[in-house]
């Protein structure tokens, strides 16, 4: 994901030149366990149930698939409708 803003280039000699860039889009995102919050990480929106189940699986929370009943996403605390 992906935002486009104006910047300021600073040349080696001082100088300023406002353009148009493309910059990287990073947020928030909070696990939660059975409704507790677990730990909030940064990412670039997208792949946020890979990333979520990625996570569980190197910190150990979730040793094998059978582990992970399910997963969902919510907006301010609320699940989002699928």
């Amino acid at each position: 994901m992906s935002a486009d803003r104006m910047v300021v280039r600073l040349a080696g000699d001082g100088s300023r030149r406002r353009r148009p860039d493309t910059l990287a889009v990073e947020e928030p995102l909070e696990l939660r366990m059975g409704g507790a919050p677990l730990t909030v990480t940064m990412r670039t929106p997208g792949a946020d149930f890979d990333l979520a189940a990625g996570f569980l699986v190197s910190e150990g929370v979730v040793r094998k698939r059978e582990d992970l009943a399910a997963m969902r996403a919510c907006a301010g605390g609320r699940p989002v409708p699928a």
